[in-house]
């Protein structure tokens, strides 16, 4: 497998100078991203403290709409380690996606097909089923230079995801950057990355974090990409749903990233954490309402515009600030999970934790 920095086999990613040139070539939202759903982990680790039925997956999925008339939605399921719920997940994927299970084998991704939740091919690379699902169009990958802070991407990387993940920084941050950079992107441009994947019998679970701040317009709400969602939606009618979280930020602005929450103790106060279940008939009801247009800094390479809804913000539960214990948060998240009664956003709730940058 090729890549900017030289074929996969000869790259030594536990080199963190390496890892970061590789991250470079993410937008700073991405990388300052990655810290937030660091967080994020340690926080729902505590779930199965709660909520002893559930299983946590080690996987990595993306998925793919390809826009193909006939096999538009195709899944690809990296599993580090192979566990119990994980046929459980691959059959409920199928029901609505041509399914394929990864391998890394040390220089490349392999990809074997899936169906009922069982392999029914051989392994193969990846970069050959890839060129036979776009017809052979390649196009190589690469993110605008406008949304592409290094400061901010250094202080991310630097400040917390390089001393974090240690000797665990190529499996975890790397590896899923080049699977989905250089073996998928160059493919196929609408994709997304679903790294939190829960079973509880026959219960799915994806788990999503956003770090934003609300949009102040008739009201607080919150945006999501309309492509994210017709996949959420793909994935709810497959009987998979999405808790989708938000770590709400204080500074109501693009500007400030999401180092604050680790040299500012104060700010970790005000972020609040909510959370909404999207499950089909959410997805639904979503979908029906108007569609805005962002600006192109949204997009994943930062040159396009691209199509949003909204979410009023007092549809959300509320879950804490990320000053409450991890504990507290997670068992929480279990109470929605399991549709029990929980607090709803309050607008003064949210607005009286917003802070002016100094």
């Amino acid at each position: 497998m090729i890549t900017p920095w030289g074929p996969l086999a000869e790259l030594d990613l536990s080199e963190h100078d390496l890892a970061a040139r590789i991250l470079a070539a993410d937008k700073h939202q991405l990388v300052e991203g990655l810290v937030v759903e660091c967080l994020f982990d340690q926080i729902v680790s505590n779930i199965p403290s709660y909520y002893t039925q559930v299983l946590a997956l080690d996987v990595e999925t993306v998925i793919v709409d390809t826009r193909r008339q006939t096999g538009r939605w195709v899944a690809f399921v990296w599993a580090r380690t192979r566990e119990p719920g994980l046929g459980r997940y691959l059959q409920s994927l199928g029901k609505g996606f041509d399914t394929y299970l990864l391998d890394f084998s040390g220089d490349t991704f392999l990809a074997a097909r899936v169906r009922n939740g069982q392999r029914v091919s051989d392994y193969g690379p990846l970069p050959d089923l890839m060129r036979n699902l776009s017809g052979g169009r390649y196009t190589p990958f690469e993110v605008n230079t406008s949304v592409r802070n290094t400061n901010r991407q250094r202080q991310a990387f630097w400040g917390f995801l390089s001393e974090y993940y240690g000797k665990n920084l190529a499996s975890r941050i790397v590896l899923p950057r080049l699977l989905i950079n250089c073996a998928i992107q160059p493919y196929f441009r609408s994709l997304w990355n679903l790294d939190r994947v829960f079973v509880s019998g026959d219960d799915i679970w994806i788990f999503e974090i956003k770090h934003k701040f609300p949009i102040d317009r008739n009201g607080l709400s919150f945006g999501i990409n309309d492509g994210e969602l017709r996949m959420l939606d793909r994935l709810a009618t497959s009987g998979i749903s999405c808790l989708h979280t938000i770590l709400a930020k204080p500074f109501w602005s693009k500007e400030v990233g999401s180092m604050y929450l680790l040299n500012d103790l104060a700010m970790r106060t005000r972020a609040g954490l909510i959370a909404k279940v999207l499950d089909a008939a959410q997805t639904a009801i979503i979908l029906k309402g108007s569609a805005g247009t962002s600006g192109a800094h949204t997009s994943i390479n930062g040159a396009s515009s691209i199509k949003f809804r909204t979410m009023p913000a007092d549809q959300f539960c509320q879950l804490g600030v990320l000053s409450d214990t991890p504990a507290a948060l997670a068992a929480n998240i279990v109470e929605v999970m399991l549709r029990h009664e929980s607090p709803k956003v309050n607008e003064a709730w949210l607005r009286s934790l917003r802070a002016q940058p100094s």
